[in-house]
This record gives structure tokens, C-alpha cells and sequence, in this order.
């Protein structure tokens, strides 16, 4: 099997998360302006992995990074062929002093995640010294495989862009942070965590292409509703790491972009916009104006 890349690592494993949305025709986009005295953000509710078919971009993602100079995202990975930063990932990943999956999971949730990788054709031994986050992560790249869903997503797109024509870009997080918060997914409720994400999976072409749909027509209902129910029912504990306490660590750092000489697009995924701890929410909470950009 090929190495799994770290950017691939860190962005899929929301998409274990997911539920089926409806979608709704709309003019609307997934792309937000934020103001306050007489200051402005973009932030922009990105898809990390998005197929070459779905490009180009909707023009509202396009306009906003034309009349900003800086690009913020949510992270900076290793590159793929950093191999030194890989095996650091993996080794955050890994458990040690004998410990393993068999170990801490029941032996009907271990048999479950045997068969999951049977029904793939793939052998879990390679998988068993891996932390629960790590995977879960594996099993969402397995799926987007399946399905034959492939891209670089909508953040990798911006980066690339950006550098290209030589604007600023900053990040929300280290990478630091993003491994270590993946390598906790799960501890302490291994069962849950996967028998969660076994039962979601088994409809993951069907809830990927709802919430791309979604995002396309900037159905802010629809993705509202897959955070403030399908992803606090399927697993609250996991939910609060990956969207609630990253959101609020932002919010500051989001704050910090206003009455300075840049223009600013914030990119980060989809989910981290909507419900009462989202992004949109705590900012209006903070006394900022938040308007959904539409054509």
C-alpha cells in the first residue's frame, strides 16, 4: 500500500462525520464576508477533496481571493516526500509498550473493523499498532477510493494559487497540533469511535456527494443541519475535538486579521461554519456583521 500522505491524513477524516443531506436550488455560495468597522474578511467554507469535474471554483470563491493579499488556512503540512515529517506523523499515530487495537477494542468491535477490511480485500494486521484516529482516517481514504473521488480539494487549490502569484499566506494551526489532536480521536471510547464510523461509511459515496451538493449551492440550511445533528449524534465527543474547541481557538485569530494594512480569505472546511458553536455564529456573537456572498 502507498504511503498515506499527511494532507490527505489530516483532511479526510471529517468526512467520517458526515450524514445525507437535502439540497435545495440557491444563488448563494459557501463563501462569507465578515465585517466591522468599516473593515472586512472573507471566509471561505472549503471541500478537501474535490474532483477535477467540480472546478472551476463557484465565482464567489474566485472574486473574494482576487480583492484579497492574504490567504489564511488552517493548517501547513509536511510535503508528502518529507519523509523524516512522515514518520513522525506515523509514530504520533502508533501506540507503543505492546499496545494495540485488539487490545483496547472489544472483541466484537475488533471483529467488525476485521471484516470492514476484509470486505475491502485488505488485511488489518498492517493496521492493528494504529491509534483509533488514524484508522478511521484510513478508512475514509479507502472510501473516497472506492468511489473513485479524487482532488486536491478547494484549500489545496487556494495554496497553490497563492504562491503562484506571490501573495501572503498564513495558517490557523501547526501541523503539530493537528497530529496530536487526530492521534486522541477516539481514546477512551475506541468502540464508539468505530462502530460509528463503520455504520457511517457503509453510505459514504451518498453523504460525500450530498455535502458537496450542499456546498456547491452554499445550502447553508442543509449544512447546518449536518452539524448541529447527524455529526453530534453519530459521535459528540470526536465532534467537539475536530469543529467546537478548534473554532473557538480561531475565532481570536480570525479577530486579529481586522484594521491591519491586508486584505484577508480565510479558507477552512465547511463543517467549522455552522451550528451555535460554529464560526458564523461565534463571530455575529463577537458583534461582527456576517452576509453570505451570492451571484
Amino acid at each position: 500500500m502507498k504511503m498515506i500522505t499527511s494532507i490527505n491524513f489530516v483532511k479526510v477524516v471529517g468526512f467520517t462525520l458526515l450524514a445525507a443531506l437535502s439540497t435545495a436550488a440557491s444563488s448563494n455560495s459557501s463563501v462569507w464576508k465578515v465585517s466591522k468597522n468599516n473593515d472586512h474578511v472573507f471566509i471561505g467554507g472549503t471541500i478537501h477533496v474535490l474532483p477535477e469535474e467540480e472546478f472551476p471554483l463557484p465565482d464567489e470563491f474566485m472574486n473574494a481571493y482576487k480583492n484579497t493579499d492574504q490567504v489564511i488556512l488552517e493548517a501547513q503540512l509536511p510535503d508528502p516526500t518529507d519523509m523524516q515529517a512522515q514518520q513522525a506523523m506515523l509514530a504520533q499515530m502508533s501506540y507503543g509498550n505492546g499496545k494495540n487495537l485488539k487490545s483496547v477494542l472489544s472483541p466484537n468491535t475488533f471483529k467488525s473493523l476485521e471484516n470492514y477490511f476484509n470486505v475491502m480485500g485488505m488485511d488489518i494486521s498492517p493496521f492493528v499498532g494504529f491509534k483509533p484516529g488514524f484508522v478511521v482516517s484510513l478508512m475514509a481514504i479507502i472510501e473516497l477510493q472506492k468511489a473513485e473521488i479524487s482532488g486536491e480539494g478547494v484549500d489545496a487549490y487556494f495554496e497553490s494559487l497563492a504562491t503562484q502569484d506571490a501573495k501572503k499566506i498564513d495558517y490557523l494551526e501547526s501541523a503539530e497540533f493537528q497530529f496530536k489532536m487526530l492521534s486522541g480521536l477516539g481514546e477512551g471510547y475506541e468502540d464508539e469511535f468505530i462502530q460509528s464510523n463503520i455504520e457511517l461509511n457503509s453510505s459514504f459515496t451518498e453523504f460525500f456527494q450530498h455535502t458537496l451538493d450542499a456546498w456547491r449551492e452554499g445550502d447553508a440550511k442543509s449544512l447546518e443541519a449536518l452539524i448541529n445533528t447527524a455529526s453530534l449524534e453519530s459521535d459528540e465527543k470526536s465532534y467537539d475535538a475536530l469543529f467546537t474547541q478548534r473554532n473557538k481557538n480561531w475565532v481570536p485569530k480570525i479577530e486579529a486579521l481586522f484594521n491591519n494594512k491586508h486584505k484577508e480569505f480565510v479558507l477552512v472546511g465547511a463543517g467549522h461554519l455552522f451550528g451555535k458553536d460554529g464560526l458564523i455564529q461565534l463571530l455575529k456573537s463577537k458583534g461582527y456583521t456576517v452576509e453570505q456572498k451570492s451571484s
